[in-house]
């Protein structure tokens, strides 16, 4: 099956969830109600929400400045420019591709970082320390509020903290010993041709140059102290969200919002992460007593937010920065293929 053949697979199939959740949430709605609720919100309350929205694309950026010092120094406004330009990919393309789009868009704008590096960082960024933070946050939920975990939650956290440390043992690894683990990693592709071999263990030195702030214990600290602080904003902005629909709730259902919607997101979805971002927020709101109508509109309210103001970002700094998003898509795409 060519990548082509996979791309639009997994885009029909993206769509066809968010379809199916769409018409879950919208089923036995009252529309009146959700009409009611959206035409009477207070929407002054949008203004410090989208203040912090840029607010944690600049600390997005600084956050991954302390990453990529040590391959080299890049300068603050490329690194903003290179973030908020992979996250309105995530919001237009499909396969989640805005990750890869961010690292070729600064690589290829600072030919002093590669693009399996700038790729690592990123990697380490999202899968270690941003689920770490949220582990941390929702732990403390659990730990000093009344919520319940149904079994299934429960198996998923369970699945999440496993990820987390297999992710944290494996780049500590590569981080220290690059070329021993390139030389291990290639032990058990005996079936490659030796070229090959030789090839994909030059990417994992490459790719091991992004970790190289790992080994700097005070790096490591600044990045996760940056990371918790940088979720712990993103959830209390959903207050001000709330406060739009006259919802008063209690501080944790910002950050059950939160980490909710943030797995929501990992199921495939039609681009922008409709449907299932939705039923995240929806979900986690009846959860505290809302109707599902002032839930919706809620959720409609604070996904719309984050996708225009990211969206309109990355599309300024794509034409400041003089790129093109179909060259850049297609370096992800071949880079997904030779993956």
């Amino acid at each position: 099956m060519t990548l082509k053949t996979k791309k639009l697979l997994y885009l029909v199939l993206g769509i066809v969830i968010s379809v199916v959740l769409l018409g879950v949430l919208f089923k036995n709605i009252d529309f009146s109600d959700l009409g009611s609720a959206l035409k009477n919100a207070n929407y002054l309350w949008l203004i410090p929400n989208i203040a912090i929205v840029f607010l944690t694309m600049y600390q997005r950026a600084y956050r991954w400045r302390a990453m990529v010092e040590p391959i080299t120094h890049v300068a603050f406004p490329r690194l903003l420019a290179a973030t908020c330009i992979g996250f309105m990919a995530n919001n237009v393309l499909p396969l989640r591709l805005g990750e890869f789009v961010r690292a070729y868009s600064l690589a290829s704008r600072e030919k002093r970082i590669t693009k399996s590096a700038s790729l690592a960082t990123i990697f380490v960024e999202r899968m270690v320390f941003d689920l770490v933070a949220l582990l941390l946050i929702f732990g403390a939920i659990l730990y000093f509020s009344d919520l319940s975990l149904d079994p299934g939650m429960t198996q998923g956290l369970n699945i999440a903290i496993a990820i987390a440390l297999c992710g944290i043992m494996f780049i500590l690894i590569l981080a220290l010993k690059p070329t021993q683990t390139g030389h291990l990693i290639t032990r058990y592709l005996f079936f490659l041709p030796d070229k090959a071999k030789v090839a994909f263990e030059g990417v994992i030195i490459k790719f091991s140059r992004g970790l190289e702030f790992l080994t700097d214990v005070r790096s490591v600290i600044s990045v996760g102290v940056q990371t918790l602080l940088i979720w712990l904003i993103m959830g209390f902005s959903n207050i001000f969200i709330f406060k739009a629909f006259g919802l008063d709730l209690p501080v944790d259902t910002a950050f059950v919002v939160l980490v909710v919607v943030s797995v929501s997101i990992l199921v495939p979805s039609s681009p922008g992460f409709v449907g299932v971002y939705h039923y995240g927020a929806v979900w986690s709101l009846m959860k505290y007593g809302v109707s599902k109508e002032d839930a919706l509109s809620c959720a409609i309210v604070l996904h719309a937010t984050q996708y225009i103001i990211v969206t309109m970002l990355g599309f300024y700094f794509l034409k400041k920065e003089h790129l093109s998003l179909k060259r850049l898509e297609e370096e992800a795409v071949d880079s997904v293929e030779e993956e």
